[in-house]
C-alpha cells in the first residue's frame, strides 16, 4: 500500500559493501602518520571517550595534516580524514577537511584521490538528505572513474545516483542509470551488486506500473542472490517486494502466497522485525482486498504492536490506514474513521506526505460531514508536492546539463592546443550542433512526459470524483432501506403491540373492581393476551438478531467439510459421532461457537503442532454436549508462557455458552482439548433429549 514498505529495504541492501577502499600506504613516514590518525579514530570510538575528547581528537588530526609540508602526504592524510566521516562530528570542520582533500589531490594530479574525495562529499550530503548536492558530487566522481576503467566504482556510483533519482520519482533516469550499473557489474561478474541492481529495477518498474517487467527483474535479483552467500533475510526482502507487486496488480492470491512465504522465514521476527511487521501488514491488506477476512484483525493488531515497539512511525500510519479499511469493510464506520484519524496523525508526525494524501482521500469518503475539508487539504498538499517534484526534476536536469557543459568546455580547451584554428572551428560547430540536437530531443521528450503525466492526473481526478459520487449514491440507498425498515418496525409496534396492550390494560382496570368467578376468568383471558404480546415482541426481536446465531443446518456435514478442505495432505483427519443423534437440533449459538473453536484449533494444529493425525469426537452425556479435539503433534507445556489469542478466543466462546474446557498437553505427546457444554436446543424443534 505504501511505497516505503519495501524501498527502505532496498536502500539498506545497497549500503552493504558499497564503500570505497581506504587510501593506501606510500612510505614509512606515511605509515607512521597514518597510524597516528588511525589511533585517534579508534580512541574516538571507545565507550570511555568523553564528548570533549571526541571534539579534540579530530582537531589534532586536522592540524597534523595541515602542518605537513609534503603535498602527497597532505593529500593522503586529508583523504583518510575525509573517508572517516563518523570521526568528525563538526559539519563545518568536515567540509574544511574535504575541501583540503580535493585541493591537495588536484595539486598532485591524483585523479583517483580526487574522485574519492568527491565520493566522500556526496556521501556526506546524502546522509544530510541534501539529494541534489549528493547527486552532483556522485556525478563528479563518476566522470573520473569512467575514464579510469574502474568498473566496480563506476557501477556503484551509477547505482547510488539511480537510488536518488528513484527517491525523487525520476523513474526513467533511475532505470537508465541502473542499467549502466548492471553493465559494469556484469563485466566484473559481481553477483552481489547485480542482485541489488535488479532489485532496484524491480521497484522502479513497479512504481511505473509495469508489473510484468517488475516481476521479471525481481526474479533476476533472486537468481543472482542465490549465487552469493546470501541470507534468508535478503531473499525474504525480495519475496516481500514481489508480493507487493502482485498486490498492486490486484493478483491477490499470488500476493498472499508470497507474504506467507516471507513470514515462514526462520527467525524473521528476531533478525529483522521491521520486515516481519511489514509482511504481516501486507498479508492482512491482501486478504482484505481478496475478501478473505479470517484473522485479518489479528494480523493488523500484531503488525501495529511490532511497529510501535520499533517506533516506525511512517509504516505504523500505513497499518492504521489498513485497519480503517478493514473496519469500513466490516461496516463499523465510527471505528474506521477513528483508525483513519490515527493514520493521519502518524503520517503528519512521520512527514509521510504520500500516506497523508491517501488518508485524507479515504477520510473524505468515510467522514461525510467533513468531506469537503479533507478534500481541500488533499488538493492543497497534492498540488504542493507536484510542484516540489517538478522543481527537483528540473534541478537534477540542470545539474547533469552543467556537468556535461563543463566536460564539453574541457574538450574544447584541449582541442585548441592540439588542432589548427580551422579544425578547431569545425569541431566546435559539430559539438554545438550535437548539443543543440540532443537538447532539443531532451526538451521534446520531457515535454511529452509532462503532457502524459498531466493527462493521467486529470483522468485520475475524474475517476476519483466518479467513485466518490457512486459511494454517495450507495450511502443514500442504504439510508433509504434503513428508513423503510424502521418505519415497518414502528408500524408493527404501534398497530399490533400497543393496541393489544391498551386493550389488556383497560380490561384489567375494570376487573380489579370485581372479585367474581367471571371476573377471574376475564383476568385469565387478559393475561393470555399479554402472553401473546410477549411472543409478538420476541418474534420482532428475533427478526433483528445477528445472523451468526441462526440455525446451522447439517452441523456434522459442516465439520466434515471444514476437515476435508484441508490443503495440507500430510495430516489425516478423523471425525467420530453418533449418527443416530440429531445434532442439528442443538441451539444455533452452540453450533456456531463450537464450529469456530474447531476451526481455530484445526488451524493451530496445521500451523504449529507438526502433527500427522487430527481427531474430533462428539458425544452426549446426560444434559451435556462434549467435544474432544486431539492431535499427535509436538505438544507444549501448558504451564509455561502466556496464553495466546487462540486460548483467549476459546475461553470467550465457552463463557458465552456457560460451559467449560480443558487442555491436556506436554512436549512430544500431542495436544487434547475437551469441551463440556450444557445442552440447549432450538425451541421450535423437539428437544434433543426426547430423541435419545
Amino acid at each position: 500500500m505504501n511505497k516505503p514498505h519495501f524501498s527502505i529495504i532496498l536502500l539498506l541492501l545497497l549500503c552493504i559493501g558499497c564503500s570505497k577502499i581506504e587510501p593506501t600506504k606510500l612510505t614509512q613516514e606515511k605509515n607512521t602518520s597514518k597510524d597516528s590518525i588511525s589511533i585517534w579514530i579508534a580512541e574516538s570510538n571507545k565507550p570511555e571517550t568523553t564528548e570533549e575528547q571526541k571534539l579534540v581528537l579530530p582537531l589534532k588530526a586536522f592540524n597534523l595534516a595541515e602542518n605537513t609540508n609534503n603535498d602527497s602526504l597532505k593529500a593522503l592524510y586529508f583523504s583518510k580524514l575525509s573517508y572517516n566521516q563518523n570521526f568528525i562530528t563538526d559539519n563545518l570542520l568536515y567540509r574544511k577537511i574535504n575541501k583540503n582533500a580535493i585541493s591537495a589531490n588536484i595539486r598532485i594530479n591524483d585523479s583517483i584521490g580526487l574522485a574519492n574525495a568527491y565520493w566522500d562529499l556526496a556521501d556526506f550530503y546524502k546522509n544530510k538528505i541534501i539529494r541534489d548536492s549528493a547527486f552532483y558530487y556522485y556525478g563528479e566522481a563518476l566522470d573520473i572513474f569512467e575514464t579510469t576503467e574502474d568498473k566496480y566504482s563506476a557501477g556503484q556510483l551509477h547505482l547510488k545516483m539511480a537510488v536518488i533519482q528513484m527517491q525523487i520519482k525520476d523513474y526513467i533516469s533511475s532505470e537508465a542509470n541502473t542499467i549502466k550499473a548492471i553493465e559494469h557489474f556484469k563485466s566484473i561478474k559481481d553477483d552481489k551488486r547485480l542482485f541489488s541492481s535488479y532489485n532496484l529495477l524491480g521497484i522502479v518498474l513497479n512504481d511505473l506500473k509495469e508489473y510484468d517487467k517488475s516481476l521479471a527483474y525481481y526474479n533476476e535479483a533472486l537468481f543472482y542472490l542465490k549465487k552469493t552467500s546470501n541470507s534468508n533475510i535478503d531473499e525474504a526482502s525480495i519475496i516481500n517486494n514481489i508480493g507487493v507487486t502482485y498486490r498492486n496488480n490486484k493478483q491477490y492470491p499470488q500476493a498472499i502466497e508470497n507474504f506467507e512465504k516471507v513470514l515462514s522465514t526462520n527467525n524473521l521476527y528476531t533478525k529483522y522485525p521491521t520486515l516481519y511487521a511489514k509482511a504481516i501488514s501486507n498479508l492482512a491488506t491482501s486478504k482484505l482486498y481478496n475478501q478473505d477476512t479470517l484473522n485479518i484483525e489479528r494480523l493488523l493488531i500484531k503488525a501495529i504492536e511490532t511497529k510501535e515497539q520499533l517506533d516506525d512511525t511512517g509504516s505504523l500510519a500505513s497499518s492504521y490506514h489498513s485497519y480503517a479499511e478493514y473496519k469500513a469493510y466490516a461496516r463499523d464506520t465510527l471505528n474506521a474513521i477513528a483508525k483513519a484519524k490515527l493514520a493521519e496523525e502518524l503520517s503528519i508526525a512521520g512527514n509521510s506526505n504520500e500516506q497523508l494524501l491517501k488518508t485524507w482521500q479515504y477520510l473524505a469518503v468515510l467522514d461525510k460531514q467533513n468531506a469537503a475539508e479533507y478534500f481541500t487539504k488533499y488538493t492543497a498538499l497534492n498540488d504542493s508536492l507536484q510542484t516540489e517534484e517538478r522543481k527537483q526534476l528540473n534541478k537534477f536536469a540542470r545539474i547533469r546539463f552543467e556537468t556535461d557543459e563543463f566536460i564539453a568546455e574541457n574538450i574544447e580547451l584541449e582541442s585548441e592546443k592540439e588542432v589548427l584554428s580551422k579544425q578547431k572551428q569545425i569541431w566546435i560547430g559539430i559539438a554545438i550542433g550535437l548539443f543543440l540536437f540532443g537538447l532539443s530531443i531532451y526538451i521534446i521528450i520531457n515535454q511529452r512526459a509532462k503532457n502524459q503525466k498531466l493527462q493521467f492526473d486529470q483522468q485520475q481526478q475524474a475517476n476519483n470524483q466518479e467513485i466518490f459520487n457512486l459511494m454517495l449514491m450507495q450511502k443514500q440507498k442504504v439510508d433509504e432501506v434503513k428508513r423503510l425498515e424502521q418505519k415497518r418496525i414502528s408500524e408493527e409496534l404501534h398497530d399490533g403491540v400497543l393496541g393489544k396492550m391498551l386493550g389488556a390494560r383497560m380490561i384489567l382496570t375494570g376487573l380489579n373492581k370485581r372479585a367474581t368467578d367471571e371476573a377471574i376468568q376475564e383476568k385469565s383471558k387478559a393475561l393470555g393476551s399479554l402472553q401473546e404480546i410477549e411472543n409478538e415482541i420476541r418474534s420482532i426481536s428475533h427478526e433483528l438478531s445477528h445472523s451468526a446465531y441462526q440455525k446451522i443446518n447439517n452441523f456434522t456435514d459442516s465439520i466434515e467439510t471444514l476437515l476435508n478442505n484441508n490443503k495440507n495432505r500430510n495430516i489425516k483427519t478423523y471425525f467420530h459421532f453418533n449418527e443416530d443423534e440429531n445434532w442439528d437440533r442443538l441451539a444455533g449459538d452452540i453450533k456456531i461457537n463450537v464450529y469456530r473453536i474447531i476451526q481455530e484449533t484445526f488451524q493451530n494444529a496445521i500451523k504449529h503442532s507438526k502433527c500427522t493425525n487430527f481427531e474430533i469426537t462428539f458425544y452426549r452425556n446426560d444434559n451435556n454436549f462434549n467435544v474432544i479435539m486431539s492431535d499427535d503433534g509436538i505438544g507444549y507445556n501448558v504451564n509455561k508462557g502466556k496464553k495466546g489469542i487462540g486460548i483467549r478466543n476459546i475461553t470467550s466462546r465457552i463463557d458465552k455458552l456457560s460451559g467449560s474446557f480443558h487442555i491436556d498437553s506436554s512436549e512430544g505427546k500431542g495436544t487434547t482439548i475437551s469441551l463440556n457444554i450444557p445442552v440447549k436446543v432450538d425451541n421450535k424443534k423437539t428437544s434433543i433429549n426426547n430423541n435419545t
